[in-house]
């Protein structure tokens, strides 16, 4: 088995039923394989919707040991990442984490690789959550100088994430945008299109980031990312591993008993996000689900034209069982909602019919 890690901007709901059986129409029928065990390589880890309506969905992607005869393994994840790109609801794709590039190094550079994917991982989630596109032009505004040129096309067409251009002691860089020069400034208040004062410091704002906890964590690996780059540069270019390097290494990626390690700064990064944003997520999604359904009465019986072989004695019935079943359809992890009087109140809203 080899782990996956992807994120998906989307607009509508995509569980793991629906991952699943795209990954089996890709390699299921090809390698003799039943449908019956694609689910289990599915793990949809995170569902957040962000300020601009869409959601970002995190899976990872078990995949199986086969035979693939004549084909690589990541030839078979670029062909179901593209698969999963041309779905109308999917905005983008980023491939976030792949064990296949893992697997190639040691002790050293596994634990390097890890902790980079899952700063890429927060980092994309964080410029994603305020429409922020990784370019060329999120580098200047906050003072990243690449070690070399970016190709946005060789990025996209291959899923990879844009990222990979900084070095580690880049990522606290995006706490704080780098301050405009005078000529800067001058230049945004001549532009014609701002209606006011007001428009011209919104302007402004929009080049920070715009959650504190967002900015919190940011900061809080800020010295810790130094001894990470010093591991790297001697790893990549085999040099020596020094014992002052090792130790700051890891008292920067674990705990002590003053500190907390990056990776439990980084659990509770995603611990505190899906915490903020659970509910508000699930009702998005469930409101967005609702239009898959359709109320009707018919022989003083209500009904639910999906589900004609059932009928119920009243209203309240058909809004549990609704409720019941948008519970199943829509799935975030460590959830249990607690909203039925909203969805209730949608129903009455949306579906109920006029009488």
């Amino acid at each position: 088995m080899c782990i996956i890690k992807i994120q998906i901007n989307h607009t509508k709901n995509l569980n793991e039923d629906l991952l699943a059986s795209l990954l089996y129409d890709e390699i299921g029928e090809e390698y003799g394989l039943d449908d019956y065990y694609f689910e289990d390589y599915i793990e949809v880890i995170n569902v957040n919707q962000i300020p601009n309506g869409s959601f970002i969905s995190i899976f990872t992607l078990d995949f199986p040991e086969i035979d693939l005869r004549d084909l690589e393994p990541k030839d078979i994840v670029k062909s179901y990442l593209d698969t999963l790109n041309a779905l109308d609801e999917v905005i983008s794709v980023v491939k976030l984490h792949d064990g296949y590039l893992q697997g190639l190094a040691d002790r050293y550079f596994n634990k390097l690789f890890a902790i980079e994917m899952e700063l890429r991982n927060v980092l994309t989630y964080i410029l994603t959550y305020d429409d922020k596109t990784i370019d060329k032009e999120i580098f200047k505004d906050f003072g990243v100088q690449l070690a070399e040129s970016y190709n946005k096309n060789n990025v996209s067409n291959n899923y990879e994430n844009g990222l990979y251009y900084i070095l580690f002691n880049h990522y606290a860089s995006f706490g704080e945008p780098k301050k405009l020069k005078a000529d800067k400034i001058a230049e945004i208040l001549q532009d014609v299109s701002l209606s006011d004062f007001q428009e011209f410091k919104n302007r402004l704002q929009r080049r920070y980031i715009s959650e504190e906890r967002h900015t919190e964590f940011l900061f809080s690996i800020m010295y810790k990312l130094k001894p990470l780059e010093d591991i790297r540069n001697s790893v990549m270019h085999i040099r020596n591993l020094s014992e002052t390097k090792m130790s700051n290494f890891d008292k920067a990626i674990n705990d002590n008993d003053t500190d907390k390690g990056i990776e439990t700064l980084i659990t509770e990064f995603w611990s505190n996000e899906n915490d903020v944003l659970k509910e508000s997520t699930w009702l998005s999604l469930a409101k967005i689900e609702l239009d898959n359904y359709e109320i009707n009465i018919q022989d003083d019986k209500w009904l639910i034209i999906s589900h004609e072989d059932e009928d119920f004695e009243d209203l309240e019935e058909v809004k549990t069982f609704i409720f019941d079943e948008l519970k199943d359809r829509v799935e975030l992890n460590d959830f249990d909602p607690e909203c039925k009087e909203q969805i209730d109140n949608w129903i009455d809203e949306k579906l109920v019919p006029v009488q």
